[in-house]
């Protein structure tokens, strides 16, 4: 099972992604309901109900959205030549490869002591080896992931859905005496899903 935890919530929110404004553009808004606080109240809770559907842990696309902190933590190093996984990315910084002993100060590893090599799921290698640890003894990766600009693609998907959330407040089904709009919808989520979905990964070297 993966040992995951998230050290510090993101600082952002949904109407980070895409704001309110460009989303009355993409609903074609009169100025006159862009600019009521009805509409305003109602496109915001959309937006931030779509960013949560795809984020971090609970979202469909197994990345990590909106920016945080997140700590991994492993009972043991993996064999000789295997990487440690980073789940949910976008990666944007490593902070700490800590093993936990409960010695003082923290046994953090040295930067130099291993390397981190961008990939789909991101891995970190040992420069030479990683350190034997006693058994019992847990090590944590702490690093921040998310995304420090947001795609254009990434955001039409928001858009998509927020606006499918709007028109739809109701669960919907998908079978073939729906409406045709709402296949629609579904197909441009799917098509879009696709190409931003990262595989779940988890490291099979301890098994």
């Amino acid at each position: 099972m993966l040992d995951l935890v998230e050290v510090t919530a993101p600082t952002k929110t949904g109407i980070d992604v895409v704001a309110v404004e460009e989303f009355a553009s993409h609903l074609r808004l009169s100025p006159t309901l862009r600019t009521n606080a009805v509409w305003i109240a109602n496109m915001t809770a959309a937006i931030n109900e779509a960013v949560d559907s795809i984020d971090a842990r609970r979202g469909t696309l197994n990345r990590t959205i909106l920016p945080r902190t997140w700590k991994r933590s492993l009972d043991r190093f993996p064999k000789s030549g295997c990487p440690i996984l980073l789940p949910f990315p976008d990666l944007i910084s490593v902070e700490a490869i800590t093993i936990e002993d409960g010695s003082s100060p923290v046994n953090d590893l040295d930067l130099s002591a291993y390397r981190v090599k961008p990939a789909l799921v991101p891995e970190i290698y040992p420069t030479s080896t990683w350190p034997d640890v006693a058994t019992g003894v847990r090590i944590s990766i702490t690093y921040k992931a998310g995304f420090t600009e947001f795609p254009p693609m990434l955001k039409r998907l928001v858009k998509i859905l927020a606006a499918h959330y709007m028109e739809n407040p109701e669960a919907t089904i998908n079978e073939p005496r729906q409406m045709a709009v709402n296949r629609k919808v579904d197909f441009g989520v799917d098509d879009i899903t696709q190409q931003l979905r990262i595989p779940v990964s988890y490291d099979d070297w301890g098994e």
